[in-house]
């Protein structure tokens, strides 16, 4: 917009406003309505959008990304590519360099596929460096644990593609529940608040502050007086404020005893929470932007079933092509392409020659395998940082929705196990698997990872039990995933900026969800594995 008198600039009208009410509350007040400078959430540094981080949007448009039509049919015939990982992108390149005519193999050290795509049920095994968990939940179709990615935006259409294309059935994530609760020990003597109530106050308070430096005239050199009419008449519709330009309360907020199931109370107001209250804390700030990113929608996606139903539909269109149980040892060039060596499943050293090697292992765990990568390739893979993000499930009888009408969604708090997820299906079952704990990474990521299995659920259950009693008595049968002592992953995502590694290393490329725009998400690992498949299709692309 152009800063004329019919047309005010944002900028140009928040500078005006902080003029008249003082410039750091208007910027605490900007970063609660999502238009002030956006932070990363619970310590989390990375400069994408990852799962639970909230970030700036690009400030440039980029290359367009390549994408399966944009290469010659048969390209590959006669040429081998050998991928290491069977995770998202390594399933991901070998679909579609098979359907190029390349003869495809996949290493995946596991004895199962999906890298970090985790789905626990009722007698599954999750290891870690030092420790070993079977999962106790009851034998239930409903009773699963997305231990790693679990929700996909409308947006990823790689991902949400082959979704369509294979079968893989699909239903809503809610991922921003306004009867969800928001907590803070420090807040409100420590009681839980209803999202909707925070938001409705929140923007009743923003709405009064700015009809207040309207009426000041303060912004008479930006506004011509029929835009002062109309900007007035926006805001009261935005804060639901009375006919004095006041913010006196909302029906928007609910009503007193909203929290618990047999209130009659509807139709009182609730007294409004001061909007001195509401930005004092960033952590109350941070709560109402997280849905308004790109990639953070209240409304999301999962596939019924378990986030691992999409890595069976891929796995099922390879399976030829992978071999289980083989560890990496070497990665090595040759004057023709590369030679990879790994342990297979007996432990016995096998070699294979190719054209071209894909590289989706994390960098954690390929820093520590023998190599012939130019040393600014070795430089970053062993700088490369990742996420120390928690996760720590228990299976529960639904009280969130008998008790609370709650249902789905993400109830915040600020102590250290940031989030508190309910099942977004099979309503009304008896029991329900909740995510006690989901945490980012820093320091509270890296506290939980160092503690022993049984001291992550004790603490974890201490934490969420703040927030819902009824835990403490009622949970059972937890389970942690303390990502960075997951073996061949070691880490949740990657953090660090990446620059070399989207380079080729003569025939060896690198893919994975830590070189892509979307750190963290199965659709960067589709979308790193196009820019491999792009790089070596265009080597062989005739003269």
């Amino acid at each position: 917009m152009s800063n004329t008198r019919s047309g005010i600039g944002r900028r140009e009208f928040l500078t005006s406003i902080g003029k008249a009410v003082g410039g750091s509350a208007m910027l605490r007040a900007m970063t609660a309505m999502g238009l002030g400078t956006t932070v990363a959430a619970c310590g989390s540094a990375s400069a994408t959008s990852s799962p639970g981080v909230i970030v700036p949007p690009p400030t440039s448009s980029g290359p367009l990304s390549p994408r399966p039509g944009d290469w010659p049919a048969g390209i590959g015939n006669g040429r081998k590519v050998v991928i290491l990982g069977a995770g998202i992108a390594g399933l991901s390149a070998a679909l579609e360099m098979d359907r190029l005519g390349y003869a495809c193999t996949i290493l995946e050290a596991r004895a199962t596929a999906g890298g970090r795509v985790r789905t626990l049920r009722s007698g599954d095994v999750a290891d870690e460096t030092d420790s070993s968990q079977t999962c106790q939940f009851d034998v239930d179709d409903d009773l699963y644990f997305n231990a790693g990615p679990s929700r996909i935006a409308h947006h990823h259409e790689f991902l949400l593609g082959y979704c369509r294309e294979f079968g893989v059935q699909l239903e809503t994530f809610t991922n921003d529940n306004r009867g969800a609760w928001l907590h803070s020990p420090g807040a409100f003597a420590g009681q839980p608040q209803v999202a909707r109530r925070i938001i409705a106050d929140t923007r009743g308070g923003i709405a009064e502050l700015l009809s207040t430096a309207v009426n000041q005239d303060v912004l008479d050199a930006e506004l011509t007086a029929a835009d002062k009419v109309n900007l007035l008449a926006m805001l009261q519709q935005y804060g639901d404020l009375n006919a004095s330009n006041r913010y006196a309360g909302t029906s928007r907020a609910g009503f007193p005893g909203q929290q618990s199931v047999g209130s009659r109370q509807r139709g009182d107001l609730l007294t409004p929470r001061q909007l001195q209250q509401l930005i004092s804390d960033f952590f109350w700030e941070l709560r109402l932007s997280f849905s308004q990113g790109f990639e953070q929608q209240p409304v999301m996606l999962q596939p019924v079933g378990g986030m691992d139903r999409i890595v069976a539909a891929l796995e099922a269109q390879v399976a030829n092509n992978v071999i289980y149980q083989a560890t990496v040892t070497e990665i090595r060039k040759t004057s023709t392409g590369t030679r990879i060596i790994y342990s297979d499943q007996s432990g016995s050293p096998t070699t294979i020659d190719t054209d071209y090697c894909i590289v989706t292992i994390p960098a954690p765990v390929l820093a520590s395998i023998a190599n012939d990568f130019s040393t600014s390739h070795q430089s970053e893979i062993a700088g490369f940082q990742y996420s120390s993000a928690v996760r720590i499930a228990f299976q529960s009888p639904r009280f969130w929705e008998q008790e609370h009408n709650i249902y789905g969604g993400i109830t915040w708090t600020d102590q250290d196990i940031s989030q508190i997820w309910y099942p977004n299906h099979s309503f009304h079952r008896p029991n329900g698997i909740v995510v006690g704990a989901y945490i980012f990474g820093g320091a509270a990521g890296d506290a939980f990872t160092n503690m022993a299995p049984q001291t992550r659920l004790d603490t974890a259950l201490q934490q969420a039990s703040r927030v819902h009693p009824q835990l403490s008595g009622q949970a059972q049968h937890g389970i942690s995933i303390a990502w960075k002592k997951v073996p061949f992953q070691r880490g949740a995502w990657g953090i660090s900026s990446p620059s070399v590694l989207l380079t080729a290393d003569d025939n060896i490329f690198f893919a994975g969800e830590h070189l892509s725009i979307l750190q963290g998400w199965q659709e960067g690992a589709i979308l790193s594995a196009y820019t491999a498949i792009d790089g070596i299709v265009d080597r062989d692309l005739p003269p």
